[in-house]
């Protein structure tokens, strides 16, 4: 039966020629840092001219923010039980640095290239200062909540200590990208170590492999 009019039955060529760019772009960056990856490149692992390329993405830039903005999904999945709950949840607190440990794993050349790069690049600094702004947000809701009910002791506005904490993670896996070092699950443990301490005080905090 002909689909109705407007509508098409799957992607166009167009579509697959970016989605063949962007996956290229991906490939590279598992191999090498985003500086070293050209235009040609890029061209040439979606199998289209360098002069076609520029009918998809006016520049590797415009590439590496696509990038990114398919990367926000994840990088906010999971972090919901955690930012939705109250007091020292290290269960959920794990969890959700788990899950944000494993896409820097995957993807920690993107996002330290990028994150490198935002200072001098608008859209890449905007689409950092939304994730922030959004992940402090949260935090500091959860922080407020927690010391009304007598959860957490008094400290630093909630949206100062939030910030903290979302610059602490950044920071730390961001030098693990470029470091390649220690591994996911010891960054996990220490990040759950600190994280609670300077939202709780000093608690009795297990390690993952106890």
């Amino acid at each position: 039966m002909t689909p109705p009019t407007g509508r098409r039955r799957g992607p166009s060529k167009g579509d697959r020629r970016e989605q063949a760019i962007l996956e290229t772009a991906r490939e590279l960056l598992a191999r090498k840092p985003l500086a070293e990856i050209t235009i040609d490149e890029l061209a040439a692992g979606a199998e289209i001219s360098r002069s076609s390329f520029y009918f998809y993405f006016d520049s590797k830039l415009a590439v590496v923010v696509a990038l990114l903005h398919g990367l926000t999904g994840e990088l906010i999945a999971g972090s919901g039980p955690w930012l939705d709950g109250t007091g020292p949840d290290e269960e959920a607190l794990r969890s959700s640095l788990t899950g944000l440990a494993t896409l820097w794993t995957s993807h920690g050349r993107l996002l330290a290239g990028a994150l490198a790069a935002a200072p001098g690049c608008p859209p890449i600094a905007e689409w950092r200062a939304t994730l922030r702004d959004a992940h402090v947000k949260r935090l500091a809701e959860r922080i407020e909540r927690d010391r009304a009910a007598g959860l957490a002791p008094d400290g630093p506005a909630p949206a100062i200590l939030a910030g903290m904490i979302d610059d602490l993670r950044l920071a730390t896996l961001a030098g693990t990208a470029r470091n390649g070092a220690p591994s996911p699950g010891d960054l996990v443990d220490d990040l759950v170590v600190v994280e609670l301490r300077m939202l709780y005080g000093d608690l009795p905090i297990r390690h993952s492999d106890e």
